[in-house]
């Protein structure tokens, strides 16, 4: 202390430039017994403003993809009365959940709609693909078959759906109490791991894998689950995925799938409850943290207005056939 003081201590007038140089040469020494400065004010100012940008960004893209869907979509007569909702339902929350775990058996809370010959979710969603979709598809399916062979691609395939069916199983498994075995794939193993986080924020599963109808627009499809995220009553659609999906576009029907889940649980007469906000999650093979896309009530109704434009065309497709 008694060096620094000492060195302040300037005989010439020009105060400034002796202050400058004492401090560079502390600066200096300070650097060759510490290094450098992990992050300088700069470089932190430089790294929010990118980080702002990127999450604007975005958004931005997020809100131009929904703009460009909904830009496409023609109103038919009868989109008017079939909403998304049921009003005339419960809305689910804490209390709600509360009175019905009092009042029903918790193994009667999950009610089994039966099976009818109506067109599934994703059997509607794949008819109505884009071409643009069915190209990249196609072009794909054909990199591999000249890749893998024709047999190796058909097991690539197979084991393809058996992971994923194995992921859905030990999610199944977590959110009904129920043992889970160890999977002999390693990246549904992985899926786990990426999942930790967001399945210790999942309680109170309503329904986990089951069947959804809606009777007035004739479509049905297996829900992943209806439970609460973070005390919020939501639906869920879980997704594996090999390659980082940073946004919800990069999910591609994932949310239109939510939205049309969403509608039949909020129209089927075998629940008395409605859910108005969705989460889409993606768990990585590799195993690094899942994705979480919330989607509000609004983006589950643009959602929803887009999952309508698909079902029309599935209808007009299938009345071309008769």
């Amino acid at each position: 202390m008694i060096g620094i003081r000492s060195s302040l201590r300037f005989k010439t007038t020009d105060c400034k430039k002796d202050l400058g140089i004492v401090f560079k040469k502390m600066n200096k020494d300070t650097k060759q017994l510490f290094g450098d400065l992990l992050e300088t004010n700069k470089m932190r100012k430089h790294r929010l403003k990118l980080a702002e940008k990127i999450v604007g960004d975005e958004k931005e893209k997020e809100n131009n993809y929904l703009k460009r869907l909904k830009s496409k979509i023609k109103p038919t007569a009868g989109d008017s009365i079939n909403s998304m909702v049921n009003d005339s339902k419960q809305n689910l929350n804490q209390e709600y959940y509360e009175k019905l775990s009092i009042e029903i058996p918790s193994e009667m809370i999950i009610h089994e709609t039966p099976k009818r010959d109506l067109p599934s979710v994703t059997n509607i969603l794949n008819t109505t693909m884009s071409e643009k979709s069915k190209a990249a598809l196609e072009n794909w399916k054909k990199s591999m078959i000249e890749k893998l062979g024709e047999d190796g691609f058909n097991k690539y395939s197979r084991e393809l759906m058996a992971m994923g069916s194995a992921m859905h199983s030990k999610i199944r498994s977590h959110l009904t109490g129920c043992p889970s075995d160890v999977s002999h794939y390693d990246e549904v193993e992985n899926c786990w791991k990426s999942l930790g986080a967001v399945i210790a924020d999942v309680s109170k599963p309503i329904l986990v894998e089951k069947m959804v109808v809606h009777d007035g627009l004739s479509y049905k499809g297996i829900v992943d689950c209806v439970a609460f995220y973070k005390g919020d009553p939501v639906v869920i659609e879980w997704k594996k995925s090999s390659r980082d999906k940073s946004s919800l576009q990069a999910t591609y029907d994932a949310p239109i799938q939510l939205a049309a889940y969403m509608g039949a649980v909020n129209n089927d007469t075998s629940y008395d409850f409605k859910v108005e906000e969705g989460l889409v999650v993606v768990a990585y093979s590799d195993g690094h943290p899942a994705n979480v896309f919330k989607l509000t009530k609004q983006a589950c109704l643009d959602y929803w207005t887009i999952w309508m434009k698909r079902l029309n065309k599935y209808k007009e497709i299938q009345s071309s056939f008769k």
